[in-house]
């Protein structure tokens, strides 16, 4: 685990050993997986790994027990990673956020794209063939991504809350319609004060999502920056801002509504309380993703944003 003053190492082969654990999970449905099912558990026994899967995905896709021959167990998605060397997620980039957050240990993660966008993720199902043998012949680029750790202080009915992101940390009103008051702290100094519908901190993986949309800036996954986006401000002068991944960030709630929400990557939304304090810092943690050498970054946005394509 990287300490978090140090940098983020570039990318590299990583290969998994023959005999090592491979944990399948995911929210693909039923007719999605058996798609790629006989595939994968083919693709990976021709380099001698071993599989376990979480309870939660057989039960989801409905696998019979002919389906899972050699399967080493059921797991429940929490606990995966329990003597597993590799994490395989099947779904959108959603399924890997999830993946990841779940994760006890940095394990490598590999995610087989089934949803809409796949900015994360490192393979389609018709990749699937030539990805599952790219992992085992030479191995895959490993790219390591900073992470954010989200901690709730001050009484509200989510203190105590520590948790970290992958993507982003937001907060934002609970209520349509309703604005949020903020006031955030730079390393203990006064940012700003701002009245809008949210605050978005962001890694640079999560800058092409809801930082994205919200008017921030895209950052190459490889930094090591925090994106500060406020979502729609009332005072035109608040902007986004990128700072040093050592920032501390610090956002006391002020809402006169009493209703307000934090939501880390997406997949926590618990309630904050008037006057509680939400602190945003670097996270111990590092996302450790598998991905072809093809395409990269620039590749990615080309694709999936259609830049260079004729109206």
């Amino acid at each position: 685990m990287n300490s978090p003053s140090e940098a983020l190492p570039e990318g590299r082969l990583w290969k998994p050993q023959p005999g090592a654990v491979v944990g399948i999970r995911g929210t693909v449905r039923a007719e999605g997986l058996r798609q790629v099912w006989p595939g994968l558990l083919e693709g990976l026994a021709a380099w001698g790994l071993r599989y376990q899967v979480a309870r939660e995905l057989a039960a989801r896709a409905r696998l019979k027990d002919e389906e899972l021959v050699h399967c080493l167990g059921l797991l429940p998605e929490s606990s995966l990673d329990e003597g597993a060397d590799l994490v395989i997620s099947l779904g959108g980039d959603g399924s890997l956020l999830a993946a990841v957050g779940d994760l006890r240990r940095d394990l490598p993660v590999l995610g087989l794209h089934m949803g809409s966008m796949g900015y994360l993720t490192a393979a389609t199902p018709e990749d699937l063939p030539g990805c599952l043998e790219e992992l085992g012949r030479h191995g895959l680029m490993e790219e390591r991504r900073l992470m954010l750790r989200a901690v709730v202080e001050g009484g509200s009915p989510g203190e105590g809350l520590c948790m970290d992101a992958l993507n982003d940390v937001v907060i934002t009103s609970g209520l349509p319609g309703r604005v949020v008051r903020l006031v955030t702290r730079l390393d203990d100094e006064t940012l700003f004060m701002m009245t809008g519908d949210g605050l978005i901190h962001a890694t640079p993986t999560g800058s092409t999502a809801y930082n994205l949309g919200g008017g921030g800036p895209i950052l190459d996954p490889a930094m090591e920056a925090i994106v500060l986006t406020p979502v729609m401000p009332h005072s035109v002068s608040v902007r986004p801002i990128v700072l040093s991944p050592g920032a501390r960030i610090e956002t006391e709630v002020r809402s006169r509504h009493g209703r307000m929400l934090l939501s880390v990557d997406g997949r926590l939304n618990r309630p904050l309380a008037e006057g509680a304090t939400v602190r945003v810092e670097r996270s111990p943690r590092v996302a450790r993703l598998l991905k072809r050498a093809r395409p990269g970054f620039v590749g990615v946005l080309r694709a999936k944003l259609k830049w260079n394509q004729e109206d």
